[in-house]
Parts: structure tokens; sequence; C-alpha cells
């Protein structure tokens, strides 16, 4: 099996560093990495090089302007955007597979973010609209992986005072890095690093088994399914 990711920043699911010539994980990337570890034994990272392809957002959106224009579906008003994100990386994982004679599973991560007033729903569309670019594409081994609101909730999760309880309260802070007590600045204030972070993940100091929350466990479920 291969995995084919495209996330939004470095901290996410990690970036290509030009001056190693490689794919650099991201602390959502070690969540991916310790999920297949427990099904397989075997951490993908160690073998970056054969068992991944990382497609940068700016390489993503610029196959995606190539797409034809696509409007949603009733319900799915704005989020014509995710969709063709599916569908571009879909074509990406289909040519990956056809060249391995292999399956693939392709990975596309988006933060829900949003406000208070404005994140009703929001993480509902998202998954909907590059679930359903994955569908018209006709690639069954696609997965959403959306933090509600952002994955610093996810996060924060495994790190505050009393680790791992009533998580699913952070789902219902805002996204918004501007707003008070902001998800972003509190994953800050425990003063670790994202390479302290990812090394958490992989050691098992962050339990991913322990976090307990409706977007999180929506995307362990899918992923675990194709595992």
């Amino acid at each position: 099996m291969h995995l084919v990711l495209s996330g939004e920043g470095n901290s996410d699911l990690g970036f290509f560093s030009v001056y190693n010539n490689e794919f650099i994980g991201g602390s959502m990337y070690f969540i991916v990495d310790r999920l297949i570890e427990k099904e397989h034994d075997f951490s993908y990272y160690s073998a970056k090089e054969e068992m991944i392809t990382f497609i940068p957002k700016v390489e993503l959106t610029k196959l995606t302007r190539k797409l034809p224009p696509f409007t949603g579906k009733k319900g799915l008003k704005g989020t014509a955007y995710f969709t063709n994100n599916a569908i571009a990386l879909a074509r990406i994982a289909k040519k990956r597979a056809k060249e391995l004679n292999d399956d693939v599973v392709a990975i596309l991560f988006r933060d829900s973010d949003g406000t208070l007033s404005t994140s009703k729903g929001m993480w509902e569309e998202k998954v909907a609209s590059i679930e359903n670019g994955f569908k018209i594409e006709k690639f069954n081994r696609g997965v959403a992986m959306v933090p509600k609101p952002k994955s610093e909730a996810w996060l924060i999760c495994a790190l505050k005072d009393k680790f791992y309880e009533n998580c699913q309260k952070l789902e219902e802070r805002s996204g918004n890095d501007d707003s008070p007590n902001s998800l972003k600045s509190e994953l800050k204030s425990f003063g670790l690093s994202n390479d302290k972070i990812n090394e958490m993940i992989q050691n098992g100091k962050i339990d991913i088994d322990k976090i307990d929350m409706p977007s999180f466990n929506y995307f362990t479920k899918r992923l675990r399914e194709l595992l």
C-alpha cells in the first residue's frame, strides 16, 4: 500500500524539503503513521521515499485550476473548492496506483476552521465535499482528514491538564486564530516545539487511542477501514 498525501501547512501533514529532497512529516502525518503502525507493525516514515507521495497545497491548487468548474451539490454551496481538491488528488492517486501496481490510499487534510457564528455545519459540509470529490472521480480509497475546528484541538486533547477528558468541548471552540484564547495560542502555551510533539506521537506519549472527539473518530474509523 502506498500513501498520497496533501495538507495545508508545514505543521499538519508536513512539507517537502527542497534542501533535503525529502518529505518531512508534521504532527497530523505522525497520527496517520501511528495508525498504520498499529495495524501493520510498520512505520511508513521509515521507508517514506518508497511509501509516500506528498503533494504540496500549491501544486494541488494548480491542478485544481485546470479542472472544469464544479458548482457543488445542493447543500454543499461554497465547498466546490474542496471537491475539486479531492478530484485532483484522486487522479494523482489513481496514476500512482497504476505506476506502482499497488493499492493507494489518498489523504486530503483541511482544517474545518470557522468562527463560533459560522462553524455550525461547516465540518460536515467540508467532509462531504471532499468525499464527494473522491466519489466523482470513482476513487474509493480516499480519506478526508478534517479536524474540528482545527488540528490544534486534537493535540490539545492529549496535552491539557486533564488529559483526554471531555475533549468533545474543544470542537465547540472557534477556529479563528485571532479569537480570544485561540486554540493556536493554547497549543503554544505548552511550550512544546513541533518536533517534540511529533516525537510524543511517535513514542506513544500522546496516545492516539485515548483521543475521543467526533472529528478524530470519524477520520480514524475511515482510515482503519482502508488499512
